[in-house]
């Protein structure tokens, strides 16, 4: 079976549910794929950190005349390609200047508080449900609301507005069928006007939070965001770390709660939370893809022949489990150590909420754990089909 027949599979139901059988034949065919004359898959771990960082594989950016194409009702949902992750160069290196202001590691550490406290607010809440319940689904009860909770303390937005706000990043997210288009469409909207009013706001009456910063960050020529600018990274910022860290917990969570002696280890230590967190990232990561690379003038990669203009695509799940970095790779294991995994990227493109995911799956499972020792799934898990995304649909538990 050739590149292309695998990654058919990988897009089936089965593969949706188990995609990594499928990248280890990948893996053991090479580090580079050709999928067309123009089109080809990097798997291969130091490929793929080649290719994330290199200057000759830019993302592909859509000039506007193509935007459209991508929501026949030319609905807001566009809004996303005025962010960060589908900015060229210039615009990107604006945006990224700005946006990493609240993310420097001094930043984090006073973060790690105000994660803290949502995650303790959340299980409170969570016993309570299951007091009334028995069994709660983690999905929805916590996993999407932790990180709904901390980007909106950190952005400014009322925690009054919260719920709403996590049933429209909801259906943004799961707007997969043309049949669900609408309603995404309309969700877009209403999300676009709220945060535009929010940011008109701030400019009235400038609070202590995110939105008040980013108005007035200079990058090293002067230069600020535009209107536009600011109102798609702050949507863009709920978007990516509200759906990737909700599915890195739960699948943590999933993996913890097969493994007993992990379930003592990690709540012991921050150092054993930390390999945990770092080795879930690397094993099941929630983002398969990375951005698509455009090839920027002729050049080879892996042994593979890539012409000028043609696409790259990076299986960044498959660079996780490459042997020739990791030994033994398809075996979870925290004690491995440090060698970073590809799951947030690497280069300029490298996701600026990489702190803030690992310190909210940190503080959640020790936390957890500490609150909940005998927490145990409580039926079937669900898997979400939307590759590359990976992640659950539901994961029922209960705590006693």
């Amino acid at each position: 079976m050739d590149a292309n027949g695998i990654m058919a599979r990988v897009w089936s139901a089965e593969g949706r549910d188990n995609p990594y059988p499928y990248y280890r034949i990948l893996n053991e065919g090479g580090p580079v794929h050709e999928l067309t004359a123009r089109k080809f898959l990097v798997v291969g771990y130091a490929e793929a950190d080649y290719v994330l960082r290199s200057p000759l594989f830019p993302v592909q950016t859509l000039d506007s005349p193509d935007r459209g194409k991508l929501r026949p009702d030319g609905s807001s949902v566009n809004l996303f390609l005025d962010s960060l992750i589908h900015a060229g160069p210039e615009d990107h290196r604006r945006a990224h200047h700005a946006l990493a202001q609240p993310f420097t590691p001094r930043r984090l550490a006073a973060m790690r508080l105000t994660v803290a406290r949502n995650v303790e607010a959340l299980l409170d809440r969570f016993e309570d449900l299951a007091r009334q319940r028995g069994v709660v689904d983690f999905m929805d009860e916590f996993a999407y609301r932790l990180p709904i909770s901390v980007i909106s303390e950190v952005v400014g937005v009322p925690r009054a507005d919260q719920d709403w706000l996590l049933v429209q990043f909801k259906y943004l997210a799961d707007a997969d069928k043309p049949e669900d288009l609408p309603r995404a469409a309309k969700s877009a909207r209403e999300v676009e006007e709220y945060f535009t009013s929010l940011i008109a706001e701030s400019r009235r009456k400038p609070l202590d939070d995110l939105i008040g910063e980013l108005l007035h960050v200079q990058d090293d020529t002067g230069s600020k965001l535009t209107d536009r600018e600011l109102l798609a990274n702050i949507v863009f910022l709920f978007v990516a770390g509200f759906e990737t860290t909700a599915y890195s917990i739960a699948s943590g969570l999933s993996i913890l709660l097969e493994r007993p002696d992990d379930r003592v280890a990690v709540p012991a230590t921050m150092e054993a939370a930390t390999l945990f967190v770092d080795e879930v990232l690397r094993y099941d990561p929630p983002a398969h893809l990375a951005n698509r690379r455009r090839v920027a003038q002729e050049t080879t990669v892996g042994g593979c022949l890539l012409p000028e203009d043609a696409e790259v695509m990076v299986l960044l799940a498959a660079a996780n489990r490459d042997p020739a970095r990791y030994e033994d790779p398809h075996t979870f294991n925290p004690a491995r150590g440090s060698a970073p995994s590809l799951t947030f990227s690497a280069g300029p493109h490298y996701c600026l909420g990489t702190g803030l995911a690992r310190i909210e799956s940190q503080e959640a499972f020790q936390r957890i754990l500490m609150r909940f020792p005998g927490i145990k799934l409580a039926g079937k898990p669900v898997r979400a089909h939307r590759f590359p995304i990976r992640g659950f649909e539901e994961l029922p538990v209960a705590v006693r």
